[in-house]
């Protein structure tokens, strides 16, 4: 009987070995491919292939088995480049695979190894086929681009529905790459699909230049990989960078990025259910302390537009040991984050409310537990010279206030109409912050919203947890650095 991994899918299809092809890594097969992918689809059983020129296909190519993991064995499918490639313009790509023309292509179940900058995957001009999958495939030693889908202007031109892309892993180098992007898509590409993908330790993760991408289950990691300590590096990283494009997506976790989400256009549109964001200190020894999640390119005048649903951002460290996220800023006119949890031990203070709120976002209501004390209620950032905020606060035992916080002409002011019964309130005034307390015995506070504006916003304590996952709270034993309202 036959090795399985020897028999091709269908009668059409050609088994490489059957051509002259090695897959032992000895003779290059570039010559093979070319001449036969034209009028068939091609087979490539387990092993190693030497590619020293672009595969260029114009019919479908199958392996064996996608790794996940950049260890050549002879139990996958691989081809291995030793093409040299050191251009970083899309445009001016080469790839281990190239697309060949304006039929429907799948690459499937096996995996891609770099030698230089080329590209694993590279699709131009993109064609318009409403079957084109790369699935089950890896990509390693990406120093360049993974996948990269470009236009060029000289071959214009819409793909609708051009590019699904699944289940892949795609894994940068240990030495220094710029600038190492797991898939870069270019205009005029329409509806993309992309699911169950692991972009890391590229510098970017995703490059969408304009049109929209359907998005799930994607991790992708910008972390270290070797680059421990490389500021210049560090500081390019990047999750995601949108132009005039639409991303969509659930389950997206961007992990360890200087930037997470860039924009560079007024036109990019950012929505996502379930978003997470985590550090995992791979990056700890560069000093480069000012990370984002949210960035905008130098003279973008006009506001993205950002909308996160449910999820959970990490601000790794404390007062003492900052990590690198140092804001959760979303800029834009009307961003809007619901239900993303907070995972940090900062205190909240002046300081630290930019790694602690979505601010201008949302106008919070939320419930607190209350101690034997003075239980910190909320915390309110100043902006600009003139803002105001109002909240209404009740307690258990039957507490209500509706408080009052106004900067006028620089100087912060706190007015708190109270229930007949209401305990004490209290104020400490910092910098461009307040923080109020109540005097409470024990149960809980609830707080909500009235009103906010840009310039003066709460806190949602309600959405932070620490390092235990508990609620951040706080409870002075005595009332002293606070004034009474």
């Amino acid at each position: 009987m036959k090795d399985i991994t020897e028999i091709p899918r269908d009668e059409t299809m050609l088994n490489v070995l059957t051509l002259g092809a090695k897959n032992d890594g000895s003779e290059d097969v570039s010559e093979i491919v070319n001449r036969y992918t034209a009028d068939h689809a091609l087979f490539f059983p387990a092993g190693k292939y030497k590619v020293s020129r672009p595969l260029v296909i114009k019919n479908p190519i199958y392996g064996v088995g996608y790794a996940r993991s950049g260890v050549v064995d002879m139990t996958h499918t691989w081809l291995i480049s030793d093409i040299e490639h050191d251009a970083t313009d899309p445009l001016d790509e080469v790839g281990v695979v190239q697309f060949g023309g304006s039929g429907r292509f799948t690459v499937e179940d096996l995996n891609i190894v770099c030698h230089s900058r080329e590209c694993a995957i590279y699709i131009n001009p993109c064609i318009q086929a409403t079957a084109t999958f790369v699935n089950k495939v890896g990509m390693y030693g990406i120093r360049g681009y993974g996948l990269c889908a470009a236009n060029d202007p000289a071959k214009p031109g819409f793909a609708s529905r051009p590019l699904f892309l699944q289940n892949m892993t795609i894994l940068g180098t240990s030495d220094e790459s710029l600038p190492s992007v797991g898939i870069y898509l270019g205009t005029h590409l329409g509806d993309n699909r992309l699911s169950g993908i692991e972009i890391m330790g590229t510098c970017v993760g995703i490059i969408q230049e304009a049109s929209f991408v359907y998005a799930t289950n994607l991790h992708i990691w910008t972390g270290c990989l070797g680059h421990v300590g490389n500021d210049g590096w560090w500081s390019h990283t990047r999750g995601i960078v949108l132009g005039h494009a639409e991303f969509i997506g659930d389950n997206i976790y961007i992990d360890t990025s200087y930037i997470h989400v860039e924009f560079k256009s007024h036109g990019a549109n950012l929505s996502i259910n379930n978003f997470m964001e985590w550090e995992d200190g791979s990056n700890g020894a560069c000093t480069a302390h000012a990370g984002r999640l949210f960035g905008c390119a130098p003279g973008l005048k006009d506001a993205p537009c950002i909308n996160l649903n449910g999820g959970l951002v990490y601000v790794k460290g404390n007062d003492v040991n900052p990590g690198q996220l140092s804001d959760l800023i979303a800029p834009g006119l009307n961003p809007t984050v619901h239900n993303v949890r907070i995972l940090s031990d900062f205190a909240v203070n002046y300081k630290n409310y930019r790694r602690l709120t979505f601010t201008e976002c949302d106008t919070p209501s939320y419930t607190v537990a209350a101690g034997a004390g003075y239980t910190r209620i909320a915390g309110i950032a100043a902006g600009a010279d003139s803002g105001s905020c109002e909240i209404v606060y009740t307690s258990d035992s039957g507490d209500r206030a509706n408080i009052t916080v106004d900067k006028v002409n620089g100087e912060l002011f706190v007015d708190a109409k109270k229930g007949r019964k209401c305990a004490p309130l209290y104020a400490k005034m910092e910098e461009n912050f307040v923080t109020l307390y109540a005097k409470t015995e024990s149960g809980t506070c609830s707080v909500s919203t009235v009103c906010a504006t840009r310039n003066l916003f709460p806190i949602n304590l309600g959405m932070i947890k620490n390092g235990a996952r508990v609620q951040i709270s706080e409870v002075l034993d005595s009332a002293d650095g606070l004034c009474e309202i």
